[in-house]
């Protein structure tokens, strides 16, 4: 590997904020005829609310159909993807704590989780506790999560439900749900956009083979240890974005440490290595959910190819990858790696075409864009579905705190 990093030279300093914007190559008329599908569909997603909400949660629909329409159709109309699934995706990840925040404040005064709520699994069933569930489940027959299997009046986020969603999410999306549904990813990304220039981009082409294996040894160990001790490990120790969202009540020693090591995690993988490496670290080289989602790309439909006939080897596909999915190796093999999260970033930094989009079964760089377009109506369909009622809320949230609203 040390060969790779000296390879990623000048085109490293640029990152996906530098991305190359292509000339439109579709007029307006038909970028709204692809865009029409997206629009009725996220006609569909908020009619209910406007048939039942109040105003504000009106407001924050018709804000979230707009939103979504809108970046469907500039990824239509200039051919980039990256740019503007980054907008939603950031706004989600910011967006996403504010509303929950708001609303454990509003319900009992408090981001932490009472003992009794966790005791009589009244509490939100989390995703990312997913792999470590499945143990437990399938030997022991015990959910190691504090949360009901089925819907309940105060708690409808059950885990029948999210396990649901998120198994219909991952066989459309494989490990793309991390850059089309994770509403934690949008923030540090969001920070790693923030500089200009990676501060690490040395030590990162370096040792991106070591770190790529972290995630999966983490994987490994919350997964063994979860079935071991029957806790979910990763949730009550490790998980950084419990510094935003819910925690257990800080009553003791243990839960003040817990406290503490979730700010830790937050600010350093979140916020400080984004900054710093223009790289999205927490879900490239530690998020064990991030691991697990990418062994559905072998069963995904979609995946992004390098046609070698085009490629001269740049390396501004590689330097422009948000979670170090590709390497020499795989660029030379025209292929991403398994972590790949079908960000589009490699494709729209592509100067000569050789990035492109592609549906298994098919040959490489044969109508890459009609890939690009099936693969985009199914994760902006899934996404404005999940993460734009999310957004829908957040708003509403916003709204009512507004000053004489």
């Amino acid at each position: 590997m040390a060969s790779s990093s000296s390879t990623l030279r000048a085109p490293a300093l640029r990152g996906p904020a530098a991305l190359r914007r292509p000339k439109a190559f579709r007029g307006v008329g038909r970028s709204i005829l692809l865009t029409l599908p997206i629009a009725l569909w996220s006609l569909l997603m908020f009619m209910a609310a406007f048939q039942r909400a109040g105003r504000d949660e009106r407001i924050g629909s018709a804000v979230v159909i707009v939103f979504m329409t809108a970046l469907f159709f500039l990824m239509m109309r200039t051919g980039e993807t990256y740019r503007w699934r980054r907008i939603f995706f950031v706004a989600l990840g910011f967006l996403f704590p504010f509303g929950f925040i708001a609303s454990l404040i509003a319900e009992r005064g408090t981001m932490s989780i009472p003992i009794s709520r966790m005791v009589s699994g009244d509490t939100p069933f989390c995703f990312m506790v997913t792999p470590t569930i499945i143990l437990p489940a399938a030997f022991a027959r015990t959910i190691i999560f504090p949360g009901s299997i089925l819907p309940t009046a105060s708690n409808p986020h059950s885990i029948a439900i999210m396990i649901g969603i998120w198994f219909a999410m991952t066989l459309v999306l494989g490990k793309a749900w991390c850059s089309y549904a994770c509403f934690f990813g949008g923030i540090e990304e969001g920070f790693a956009a923030f500089a200009k220039r990676p501060k690490l981009h040395r030590f990162v082409a370096r040792y991106s083979h070591i770190l790529r294996l972290v995630p999966w040894a983490i994987l490994v160990f919350v997964v063994l240890v979860s079935a071991a001790i029957f806790e979910p490990v990763y949730c009550m120790w490790l998980c950084p974005f419990k510094a935003v969202t819910e925690f257990p009540a800080v009553r003791n020693v243990e839960t003040a440490i817990q406290m503490g090591v979730f700010v830790a995690l937050f600010v350093g993988l979140v916020v400080v290595l984004p900054y710093l490496t223009k790289k999205r670290t927490q879900c490239g080289f530690f998020c064990p959910f991030g691991a697990f989602q990418s062994i559905f790309n072998k069963i995904n439909l979609f995946e992004i190819r390098f046609d070698r006939t085009k490629c001269v080897d740049c390396t501004l596909c590689q330097t422009s990858c948000p979670t170090v999915a590709l390497s020499k190796e795989s660029i030379a093999e025209g292929k991403t790696l398994l972590n790949c999260m079908k960000c589009g970033a490699c494709v729209d930094a592509c100067k000569k075409d050789a990035a492109v989009w592609h549906l298994k079964g098919t040959p490489v760089a044969v109508k890459p864009e009609r890939a690009r377009l099936l693969f985009l109506y199914g994760a902006w369909a899934l996404a404005t579905m999940f993460g734009g009622s999310i957004l829908a809320g957040s708003v509403s949230t916003m709204i009512h705190w507004l000053p004489g609203m």
